[in-house]
Formats: structure tokens, C-alpha cells, sequence
């Protein structure tokens, strides 16, 4: 089976199983079983997959279809085009939240910021975002789950940006 064969007929899968953007989802369900990039993979559509790798991807299709979130096979996420280490104890960042970064940015420019805090911080995608986006400003990113904030602690540790978000 070739790639483009995998991704069409995961694609078939996914959508007569009611799964949303199934190809976008099966794109990054094969790629993450392959350990590629999106252009490395159109680059080798008609790559043949080895059994193992064949075997692999079935796999992480039948997650997907017993209700595994692809963020969660993966283990990543996009945020405001960032790339977050997310896994079951933290919710996925929402795309909708990235309007709250954007809010929070327009306000930043109008007026003197020093300090910012987020309530129940997940996987620390809004904090670092902001950290990312605003280096003067210091910003308190709290959770009640230990396990979520050992998730942002890495985020932030990856993005080096540790010392300016403070994990309570």
C-alpha cells in the first residue's frame, strides 16, 4: 500500500464513521506514524508503506475510532502556531481561544501590562502564547491538577519561557 493509498482510504474510514476533517486527521494520524513532515509526506505519495508502518497507522486509526482525540494520539496540538505537548491530562487548547490571546495582545498595546494571569492553564498553551508574544510581562498561570502543570512546565521549558510564566 502506498501513501496515497493509506491516506485515501483512511479518509473513507474516518468520514463513514462521522469523524470531522478526516482528512486533515488521517494526514496527521499517518504522519505521526511515519515520524514525517506534511511536505515529506505529499513528497512520497506513491511511497510504499512497510508492514510495520502499515500495521502502525491501522492502529492509530482504530484509536481514532474508538474515540481517541487525534491530539491525544499524537500528543500534539497547534495553538496560535505553536506546537504543544498535550496527552489525556490536559484538555486539547481550543482554536476559539486563540481569540483570547489576540485580545489579550490588543490590550497590551494600549495600555502599560506588567502582569497577567490565567486560570486553569492546561497544557500552558494561552500563558506561553502571551510569554511568547509579550517578553516584559510576567504571567501567573494557575491549574488545580499537578498532572497539568507538569504538562505546561514542559511547554514552557521547550519555548524557554520558564522564568517569565510562573506555574502555581
Amino acid at each position: 500500500m502506498t501513501i496515497r493509498q493509506a491516506l485515501a482510504h483512511a479518509r473513507k474510514i474516518l468520514v463513514s464513521n462521522n469523524i470531522e476533517d478526516a482528512s486533515l486527521e488521517s494526514e496527521l494520524l499517518l504522519r505521526h506514524a511515519l515520524d514525517t513532515s506534511r511536505v515529506q509526506l505529499y513528497i512520497d505519495l506513491n511511497r510504499a508503506l512497510s508492514l510495520e508502518q502499515e500495521n502502525t497507522f491501522w492502529h492509530l486509526i482504530e484509536r481514532r475510532l474508538n474515540g481517541v482525540p487525534t491530539a491525544y494520539i499524537t500528543e500534539h496540538r497547534e495553538f496560535y502556531g505553536i506546537d504543544f505537548y498535550v496527552n489525556p491530562t490536559v484538555l486539547i487548547p481550543r482554536p476559539e481561544s486563540e481569540l483570547l490571546v489576540e485580545k489579550a495582545l490588543d490590550l497590551a498595546q494600549n495600555q502599560t501590562i506588567s502582569t497577567i494571569a490565567e486560570i486553569g492553564t492546561g497544557c500552558g498553551a494561552i500563558a506561553i502564547s502571551l510569554a511568547l508574544n509579550l517578553p516584559q510581562v510576567k504571567i501567573y498561570a494557575t491549574d488545580i491538577s499537578a498532572s497539568a502543570l507538569n504538562v505546561a512546565l514542559l511547554n514552557c521549558q521547550r519555548y524557554s519561557v520558564a522564568d517569565r510564566v510562573s506555574l502555581l
